[in-house]
């Protein structure tokens, strides 16, 4: 599976929701065409570079065969794609920048999707770490905390817990410290990972 299509399933089916993936725009044209009663895509997102058809034809193939969703975003690592005009129907708030970082993923659904979202605190078998108890705790050195820190700035969930499992398995003594941030990172609390983080590379 494509890193960025690993990425967006990995944010997703945490919060529940049911995805389909493609390798191209003809296996999504089909898809959709399916018009499946037991499946119907609330939105759509979609890759410029692939292979057969590109993602700019495969979207306005969508519209005019009105196959899909009105709920369509472009996930592209060119920023500059946001500003070029379009005769798919993309405006410039439905393109998700490569790497996808989970708070721009949940505010484009959130506004396509008319969502809101419930905090996640309660998910937590637990309470998380307040930044000075975290603090007090035995830290990983600076390297780890900042490859940990770089897989919560893109959100990838299932990359943090890989990495807090590498941490602790290589510093044992930070055990506790490992042990709060999985409970953060289950109730993705990543906001409040990243604050502790943060405080933590400066001490």
């Amino acid at each position: 599976m494509e890193r960025s299509i690993e990425l967006l399933v990995s944010l997703l089916e945490p919060l529940g929701f049911e995805l389909r993936t493609v390798g191209s725009g003809e296996e999504c044209l089909a898809l959709l065409r399916e018009r499946r009663e037991d499946w119907r895509p609330d939105a759509v997102f979609m890759d410029l570079a692939m292979p057969g058809i590109d993602g700019w034809e495969t979207l306005r193939r969508i519209r005019h065969e009105a196959l899909g969703p009105t709920a369509l975003a472009v996930v592209s690592a060119n920023a500059f794609d946001r500003g070029l005009d379009n005769d798919a129907g993309i405006g410039p708030r439905d393109f998700i920048t490569k790497p996808v970082r989970m708070n721009e993923l949940l505010d484009w659904l959130g506004r396509a999707l008319d969502l809101r979202w419930l905090s996640a605190r309660a998910a937590a078998t637990e309470p998380a770490a307040a930044p000075d108890e975290a603090g007090s705790l035995t830290l990983p050195a600076p390297t780890q905390l900042r490859a940990l820190q770089e897989l919560v700035n893109i959100g990838y969930v299932r990359g943090i817990v890989k990495r807090l499992d590498q941490i602790e398995a290589e510093s044992p003594q930070s055990a506790a410290f490992v042990g709060r941030m999985r409970v953060m990172a289950r109730g993705f609390q990543l906001d409040e990972m990243n604050g502790v983080l943060s405080r933590a590379l400066a001490d």
